[in-house]
């Protein structure tokens, strides 16, 4: 998983899985990552970076759920969304 950034706009960090023609995109909205950590302290991002690593294989299955449209997601992941459909 590729971590592309912060989206200031959109309150959330864009990430993507898969190589060049497979490449699915989502956006983690910050809502999700602090229902278990606060993003505050001058540390948001590194913190938030840490969050997403730690939950790496949950985001990507996610991801792959949401792009195929098969299987269920469960809360907090239930908040992400694809680029395409952000």
């Amino acid at each position: 998983m590729e971590v592309l950034g912060r989206d200031s706009t959109r309150e959330g960090y864009r990430v993507a899985i898969g190589g060049a023609e497979a490449r699915i995109v989502g956006l983690i909205p910050d809502a999700v990552i602090s229902t278990q950590m606060t993003l505050t302290g001058g540390r948001g991002h590194q913190t938030a970076y840490d969050w997403l690593a730690r939950h790496q294989n949950q985001i990507e299955t996610t991801l792959q759920a949401l792009a195929t449209g098969t299987g269920r997601i469960r809360a907090p992941y239930d908040r992400v969304v694809l680029e395409k459909d952000a």
